[in-house]
């Protein structure tokens, strides 16, 4: 298929129809990105052009959510930067002891990954059923994932890494999951304190309170009126002294207001709500 050129009016066009139309908001997302998921899309749905692409979502109202899907798709792994795990487990216990029981969002939390993640290192922490933690993505793909906690083995071989990385103990991630030699599953128990819904971080208001928000690499994509929105949004949805944690790539460090947020670890991008 040839490669297909989506011009900015094209794009405006797509991404104000889908806000009228369905009340999903991709007007705020950085354009050279969009543009290249856009693409991306039409060659997975074999369209010719954003004209096919627009029909389509036209003709078939359900389209939506499988090109929306297929727009936010994300790329996350178990353990992913091991150090970061490392530094939290040295913050846990004393927020634990503190609050006695912790909320925590993972806003865009994708397929799961940092969810049983942050569950594996709470249980081993001794901190099982210290937490109640809310996952939210406006991908309803990855959330089902993330509820079954089923990825290819493959997958295993890199989130096991990172695991030993963290651990350093000879400890073994495979005692949370069991393999049937192509699929790995994790304990469904790990999860049993989290609740998983579909919300859109631009569009969607969350009526709670957090001790740790995780928003890690969510926000890579975002115009910079966006990423501001977002993080008010998430500055209000922080308890007095609450944790925001955000991705190595979110390029957010100039537009953090320091009036509002410490930097609390700046290598591990931890701020803290003044």
């Amino acid at each position: 298929m040839r490669r297909i050129e989506i011009t900015d009016e094209e794009l405006n066009s797509l991404t104000s129809a889908i806000m009228t139309r369905h009340g999903i908001d991709f007007t705020c997302y950085e354009p050279k990105s969009l543009k290249r998921r856009v693409t991306r899309a039409l060659s997975v749905f074999k369209l010719d052009s954003i004209h096919d692409l627009w029909l389509k979502i036209l003709r078939e109202r359900d389209f939506v959510h499988p090109f929306v899907n297929e727009l936010s798709v994300g790329l996350t792994e178990m353990f992913r930067d091991p150090f970061f795990w490392q530094k939290l487990s040295t913050l846990l216990p004393a927020l634990v002891h503190e609050k006695g029981k912790i909320d925590v969002w993972h806003a865009g939390c994708s397929s799961g990954e940092e969810v049983y993640t942050l569950s594996i290192l709470l249980k081993e922490l001794g901190l099982e059923g210290k937490a109640n933690a809310l996952a939210t993505d406006i991908n309803t793909d990855a959330l089902n994932q993330a509820k079954k906690g089923k990825y290819h083995q493959l997958k295993f071989k890199d989130y096991s890494y990172n695991y030993l990385k963290y651990k350093s103990n000879g400890s073994s991630l495979s005692q949370y999951y069991s393999d049937d030699g192509k699929y790995g599953v994790m304990q469904q128990e790990l999860i049993k304190h989290v609740i998983f819904d579909k919300s859109n971080l631009i569009t969607d208001n969350v009526n709670q309170t957090f001790d740790i928000i995780f928003c890690r690499n969510v926000m890579i994509y975002f115009d910079i009126d966006a990423k501001k929105m977002v993080l008010e949004k998430l500055y209000n949805n922080l308890k007095p002294g609450g944790l925001l944690v955000i991705g190595f790539f979110d390029a957010l460090i100039p537009i953090i207001d320091k009036a509002r947020f410490q930097i609390f670890d700046l290598n591990n991008k931890i701020f803290k709500k003044i």
